[in-house]
């Protein structure tokens, strides 16, 4: 096994450790089952602020009711096991916080950025005119969406979207990149991580009670499916971009944040109604035929130049 795969390896291993402690610190501190939904709640009461994936809300909450800061450490997992994973070699640890930094002039990197912008909210404009014509559960709508607030929500959903941005160092700054360089071409490397993205999730629905709701067959022969659909698109559109960016994770958090949508652009959904295989599937839809025309004009190399590997 070579020393790429070996890291990649440890990497995912680490992320799945990493988050079988949440239960185990939770039941310690407050002495009963993992209900993160009551706690929640209890935060919104005391700040009047609903949840949201908003990381300033968050830590906001998380100050009225610490044991959400587990939730927030979940968030973080892939970038903690990333960092672990690197922390033997200054260099490459180095290497990993500079996929931060904006890699472009920045009149190229606006107008890419402002390219995602448009292909990612003509994408969620999409899923909610979909969802209009097919049978399914009525959505509620964002009150007061259209007006001046608007950009200023757009923007905190692109960059301050909670697993965006706790989440990206890990899945595109460490796996992605460690497995097109010289591993996998890059389409092969973005469906990988894709995969690996959305069966991270799985322990999650474990223990939300998803599986116990939908039941075993549902989940795997529709859920499941409907739900890896979505981030094996959104990984190849977020490799794509930063490819195009030399690597930079802006473009990743960009991606990530919108596909979100914690603005309600295509609906707002209660936590049933988003983890259901209809929600998951409609939102993958549109996106799907975003990733097929990145293909069709940037082939399998998704932006990757030779030169910077």
């Amino acid at each position: 096994m070579s020393a790429s795969w070996s890291r990649f390896s440890v990497f995912y291993l680490l992320t799945f450790l990493l988050l079988a402690a949440i239960p185990l610190i939770y039941s310690a501190v407050a002495a009963g089952p993992m209900d993160f939904s009551a706690v929640g709640d209890r935060a919104s009461a005391q700040t009047g602020l609903a949840w949201t994936s908003n990381i300033l809300v968050v830590v906001r909450l998380c100050l009225a009711e610490p044991l959400l800061w587990l939730m927030v450490f979940g968030s973080a997992v892939p970038s903690i096991a990333a960092i672990l994973v690197c922390m033997r070699n200054p260099q490459r640890l180095r290497a990993l916080f500079a996929r931060f930094a904006i890699r472009l002039p920045w009149r190229e990197a606006a107008r890419i950025y402002a390219f995602i912008f448009f292909i990612m909210l003509s994408g969620l404009v999409v899923v909610y005119l979909l969802r209009g014509m097919l049978p399914g559960p009525e959505y509620a709508q964002a009150d007061g969406i259209i007006g001046p607030g608007l950009v200023l929500l757009l923007f905190a959903a692109a960059f301050l979207d909670q697993g965006a941005v706790l989440e990206e160092l890990g899945w595109r700054g460490f796996a992605h990149h460690e497995l097109q360089s010289g591993l996998l071409n890059p389409l092969a490397a973005a469906i990988t991580v894709g995969i690996i993205w959305g069966l991270w999730h799985v322990p999650r629905d474990v223990t939300s009670g998803v599986i116990e709701r939908l039941g075993w067959f549902q989940y795997l022969c529709l859920y499941l499916p409907s739900f890896l659909l979505g981030t094996v698109t959104t990984s190849i559109i977020a490799a794509y971009f930063v490819n195009r960016c030399h690597g930079s994770l802006i473009p990743a958090i960009m991606v990530h944040g919108l596909s979100n949508d914690s603005v309600g652009l295509s609906g707002l959904a209660n936590m049933e109604q988003a983890l259901s295989p209809y929600h998951q599937f409609t939102k993958a839809l549109p996106f799907v035929l975003i990733s097929i025309a990145i293909l069709y004009f940037a082939g399998k190399q998704l932006g990757l130049r030779a030169d910077s590997r």
